[in-house]
């Protein structure tokens, strides 16, 4: 059984004069050119992709990298297009790679270059974690967007979304890695390339050219670097035949607005996601200011849900606690306290043994403790706080109540009670919670309601230190504790009030979850509040572009009889109309990376989650599984 954490370099350190570098002690290569691996990195894949000159004039601009090693290619890209980009403009860096080194290694080797150790140190402060999957960590200040995917190659390039203009192929050699120089990956690196993408390697191996143009790169060699005689350079036929549609509407929609409708974690997400990329955003809200239904407590508990299967359900929670952990600490919202995991059911018990035994998080992340788990690095956000910090450049339009959408010459026009035009926009994104699936457009959506009752007050002698949670939580809170919640059926509309029920559910839950709080809280000076959250039937989030249900029903009716589907011309979608919600309880760890997800697709970007995850999370997958069934 393959482990859960990926592997560590086991790494051979040499300063033959008198800058270090680091070898994998098992290969007989290196992580950079004891030549000069800065001048190398500049001279191979920057000229080597013809750039800054390729960027030029471009609001958006992604490379593609095999073999992230030490991250120094990212530092010498980041470095040129800190000092070239054009204002406003966004790179996307997207590297993979399968043994990511400790950020100790990494830092380490950055050593031998101070021209980069400005930027070296706000890397290695936030250097990806060693787990599966995405890691996408945002510079705002320089408009750089690096997303390092753990993984095998192979396996990488099957699950990214996105055309990348330029591709630095710097893996260890073809004789010492040669799955990562096979022809397949080669034809995949084809695959995620706009017409005319360049390609820039040191490697002149026959396989490697002979795998480029059979991919459909034209292929030249050049002088090399060091004591490389050659090195290549390839361009993608810029008549390079299109990739067939898939059942899920995927499309960006360009330009410089958006309105989001929604008050909560996800609209507000919404609004820092598409701010970072220079897109004006407007928030209309049903209440008077941000905070609808539990956004509105006044604490949030961050944690991680993890699995033991390798599934997209698994990687989309690992990869959204991650993203929203780096975001938070980055705005200063986070209050570490950490969580600690204690499951009452003998299957959960043994759940969380395996796990330890082989986790997918490293120690500083995921750790043993005496109840159970502990997640050092989990703990509370203000949400009053929170949502302000990334809706700050959002413009604001209160007491909004949207009852509909009609399209109209090209923009969406949102509608009152009585008809009138609230606003319009040539994009809208729906992130209003259990609201979501009350439009026309959206009526396909199975959403159900949930209400939860959570309770706050002070707490007798020692302070609690740190959360508590299995299923239930309670949490240290303003000098006491926070705690709840429940779980109740009810309808979409509702705005519900706290009740005496639900408060005596939760000091019943308290009790059974941590008796000593229990007993050193007065019931009477409690406070409450009770709010409705959106949930689907497979307990995933929705997030993507809005199908048009009726067209695509009619498309897709072979799905009912099993037939061979058409797919030559993208699924039917409402153009310009994107989906976030069904986020359950989990909005504060999920809301940051779907939104990323949401801004990604609709500028046009590559995506960080992997296609897998992407079609379980699609609002289109309600309708292909009830056609499946007949429905």
């Amino acid at each position: 059984m393959t482990p859960r954490l990926p592997p560590l370099p086991d790494l051979e350190w040499s300063a033959p004069d008198g800058r270090e570098s680091a070898a994998p002690r098992a290969g007989g290569d290196v992580y950079f050119s004891r030549d000069g691996g800065l001048a190398e990195t500049q001279a191979v894949f920057l000229a080597g992709c013809d750039l800054p000159a390729a960027w030029r004039g471009r609001d958006r601009f992604a490379i593609g990298e095999l073999g992230f090693g030490s991250g120094l290619n990212a530092l010498a890209t980041w470095a040129l297009w800190r000092r070239t980009r054009d204002p406003g403009a966004v790179l996307h860096f997207t590297s993979i790679e399968h043994a990511p080194m400790r950020a100790e290694d990494a830092q380490r080797a950055h050593a031998a270059f101070p021209e980069l150790a400005a930027l070296s140190a706000a890397l290695i402060a936030r250097w990806p974690v060693r787990a599966y999957g995405a890691h996408r960590l945002w510079f705002d200040d320089d408009g750089f967007c690096l997303t390092v995917l753990v993984a095998d190659a192979a396996r990488a390039l099957d699950g990214l979304r996105g055309a990348m203009d330029a591709w630095f192929l710097d893996g260890f050699s073809p004789a010492l890695n040669p799955e990562m120089w096979s022809a397949p990956v080669l034809r995949r690196v084809a695959d995620l390339s706009v017409p005319d993408a360049s390609v820039a390697t040191y490697s002149v191996a026959g396989a490697v050219r002979r795998g480029l143009a059979e991919a459909g790169f034209k292929v030249a060699r050049k002088p090399g670097f060091g004591r490389k005689r050659e090195r290549l350079e390839a361009r993608r036929d810029a008549m390079a035949q299109a990739r067939p549609h898939t059942l899920y509407p995927y499309a960006p929609s360009l330009g410089r607005d958006a309105v989001i409708i929604g008050g909560g974690i996800a609209a507000a997400a919404l609004a820092h996601a598409l701010a970072r990329r220079g897109v004006a955003a407007t928030l209309v809200t049903r209440g008077s200011a941000l905070g609808d239904g539990a956004s509105g407590n006044p604490a949030a508990l961050v944690m991680p849900r993890l699995d033991r299967g390798d599934t997209p359900d698994a990687a989309l929670h690992r990869a959204a606690y991650l993203y929203a952990l780096d975001l938070y600490r980055e705005l200063g919202v986070l209050d570490a306290c950490g969580v600690t995991e204690t499951p009452q059911s003998a299957d959960d018990r043994a759940a969380l043994k395996d796990l330890l035994r082989d986790p997918p998080l490293p120690d500083a992340a995921l750790r043993a403790a005496a109840e159970g788990a502990l997640h050092p690095q989990a703990g509370l956000v203000d949400p009053a706080g929170l949502l302000a910090a990334l809706s700050g450049r959002a413009t604001l339009v209160a007491n909004a109540d949207v009852t509909g959408l009609a399209r109209e010459a090209g923009r969406w026009r949102l509608l009152g009670a009585d008809g009138e035009t609230l606003a319009s926009a040539d994009r809208v994104i729906l992130a209003n919670g259990p609201g979501l699936s009350l439009f026309a457009q959206t009526d396909f959506l199975p959403l159900a309601a949930v209400r939860g009752q959570i309770e706050w007050g002070p707490l007798q002698g020692a302070p609690l230190r740190c959360a508590i949670a299995d299923g239930a939580y309670a949490a240290p809170f303003d000098q006491g504790v926070l705690f709840g919640a429940t779980h109740d059926p009810t309808a979409l509309t509702d705005r519900p009030a706290p009740d005496g029920d639900a408060r005596a559910r939760n000091l019943a839950q308290l009790a059974a979850l941590a008796p000593d709080i229990a007993t050193r809280i007065d019931p009477a000076a409690l406070r409450s509040r009770a709010s409705v959250r959106a949930t689907t039937p497979d307990r995933a989030p929705i997030a993507g572009l809005c199908p048009d249900a009726p067209a695509w029903r009619a498309r897709f009716a072979g799905l009912a009889q099993g037939r061979a589907l058409d797919l030559s011309e993208p699924a039917p979608a409402h153009e310009g109309l994107y989906l976030l919600g069904g986020l359950g309880s989990r909005g504060f760890t999920l809301a940051p990376l779907l939104a990323d997800r949401v801004a990604s697709e609709l500028c046009g970007e590559p995506q960080a989650l992997p296609n897998a995850c992407l079609d379980a999370i699609h609002p289109a997958r309600f309708l292909a599984r009830a056609l499946k069934r007949g429905l």
